[in-house]
């Protein structure tokens, strides 16, 4: 081998080692780029992340804002509202107490707004916390109109509630949730509402005692176009008119809330006409409230008012219930007479020429089924006809419009009053003779022997189908009846009397018979011991 060749192989060997280290090198110098690439990738994707939290925390910071603060405006607004009452200085004293105590149960609605305000599922879009109480959904819903009455009537609007008669006395579920449901929808319907009317609805169905209560609040307000329906129920969401205020969270925690009830909120709406919100929540029926809140339970002499004009019957609602009455409309006579005998009234307004049936035809199913409500009728007409046929329906009193509003609560007054009389105590005390102090207990001692004899004589001859014997005996039962000033009294024996002339089914009569007779006996009775010992 020469040393040419040497050399070369020498030089290669060189050459090869140096390749083989630049590319040691350059593999290890790549490595530790991609390496450092990896590091500022995991950097930037720590800090996107840090930004991205910061940015959710402020965003859920000023919805949790947004919430507390459209969340407060509710009982808020109640509160406004009775005081705004309260200022009222002709407000008499009974009413002014029942606002204060509304009052009371508004702040109590916020403190617990308050506790249960920052719950951490609710703001996370779970499902709020939920409350179980027991409680009356009519006197609730009468209470809601009654807040936002004035701020209806202040834009020139007509709040009013169609309450289905036969709702439940008592459910047991969130009367909180509930209330600020229906005061968000209330609200947003007057905020939109330029003219006309809003009008809230319930009705109930129930099932093996549960009640699916359905609450509707119409309006006629501006009304939603199609586009606008599918972003209706979005946070933040404003549709409708632009100049109107509000934060766009009424409607979505209004959802939220019929969600967690268990049920859903729906609309149907058209631009320029109006719209409806409904829904409809599942809860327990209540047999009877407990004594703790039986206190609470609304006391004021209820009335029903049945008047086809809107703008009329709403001007006797409202001044009969600032004048401490509990106050139901209808605008119908079926309605009337429907309401009538599902509640307990002291006094039925009924207008004369009511549609589907008329007042004097209400008056008489009314009245066959209850002697103790006052009929009261209102019209405008004093034909001898249409009065003859008024007091042939057993109406007690007949007012020619217009009415004044004192004259009419005089009048619901008187007739109650003498309504609820079993018997007319002033008829017996003009018989009292100073010669015979022992003759009117006497007189009543052989009235109400005879008259439990007539009775009894009258249950065996229904039961024997002895029509005509019943007929005899209630018509002579109620002429002595009358004699001793039972006139509730005469007149269920006029109504016996009457279906038995006709050979019609009498046992509901016969019953009612003795239901006043009962009360008939004890007043009596009551009488006859003072006579005597005084």
């Amino acid at each position: 081998m020469t040393v040419a060749t040497v050399l070369l192989a020498v030089v290669v060997l060189a050459l090869t080692t140096c390749l083989v280290a630049s590319v040691v090198v350059s593999r290890r110098r790549a490595q530790a780029d991609r390496a450092e690439l990896a590091r500022l990738a995991e950097e930037n994707r720590a800090l996107r992340e840090r930004s991205e939290a910061a940015h959710a925390t402020a965003e859920l910071r000023s919805r949790m804002v947004a919430h507390v603060s459209h969340e407060l405006r509710t009982p808020m607004q109640a509160i406004m509202s009775l005081l705004a009452l309260l200022d009222d200085h002709g407000l008499p004293l009974e009413q002014r107490r029942q606002h204060l105590s509304t009052l009371r149960g508004s702040s109590e609605d916020l403190l617990l707004l308050i506790d249960g305000l920052v719950d951490t599922a609710q703001i996370e879009g779970k499902r709020p916390s939920l409350r179980a109480d027991d409680f009356s959904p009519r006197a609730t819903l009468e209470q809601l109109v009654d807040l936002l009455g004035p701020s209806a009537h202040k834009r020139g609007l007509e709040l009013r509630a169609a309450l289905a008669p036969d709702l439940p006395p008592r459910l047991r579920g969130d009367r909180l949730r509930l209330r600020q449901i229906v005061i968000n929808l209330l609200g947003n319907s007057i905020k939109f509402t330029r003219q006309g009317h809003i009008e809230l609805r319930a009705s109930a169905r129930v099932e093996a005692d549960v009640a699916h209560l359905q609450v509707e609040v119409s309006d006629t307000g501006v009304g939603i176009g199609p586009e606008a329906l599918g972003k209706l129920f979005r946070e933040f969401a404003r549709v409708g008119d632009p100049s109107v205020e509000g934060t766009g969270l009424g409607l979505s925690i209004s959802k939220q809330l019929v969600e967690a009830l268990g049920g859903r909120l729906e609309v149907d709406s058209d631009p320029g006409v109006g719209s409806t919100f409904r829904f409809q929540v599942r809860m327990p029926v209540l047999a009877a409230a407990p004594a703790e809140q039986a206190a609470e339970a609304d006391t004021r002499p209820r009335v029903l008012v049945a008047d086809d004009d809107h703008a009329g019957r709403e001007l006797l609602v409202t001044a009969l219930r600032r004048g401490g009455y509990a106050v139901d409309g209808v605008e119908d006579g079926a309605a009337a007479v429907a309401s009538a005998l599902a509640r307990q009234y002291v006094a039925v307004i009924l207008d004369v020429q009511l549609p589907e049936l008329d007042g004097p035809g209400a008056a008489r199913q009314i009245r066959a089924a209850r002697g103790d409500v006052a009929l009261i009728a209102l019209t405008g007409h004093t034909e001898i006809d249409v009065l003859g046929r008024c007091k042939g329906a057993g109406i007690d009193a007949i007012l020619i419009k217009p009415v004044k509003l004192e004259t009419l609560r005089a009048t619901i007054a008187r007739v109650a009053a003498e309504r609820m009389q079993a018997v007319d105590l002033a008829v017996i005390r003009g018989y009292v003779t100073a010669d015979d102090p022992a003759f009117v207990p006497g007189l009543i001692d052989v009235y109400l022997r005879e008259a439990e004899r007539d009775l009894e004589a009258m249950q065996e001859a229904a039961a024997g189908q002895e029509i005509a014997r019943v007929a005899q005996l209630a018509h002579r039962l109620k002429g002595s009846s009358a004699g001793f000033g039972a006139r509730l009294l005469a007149e269920r024996c006029q109504s016996l009397y009457a279906a038995a002339r006709a050979e019609q089914p009498a046992s509901d009569e016969l019953a009612a018979v003795a239901r006043e007779f009962a009360r008939v006996k004890s007043a009596l009775s009551v009488e006859r011991t003072r006579l005597i010992s005084s």
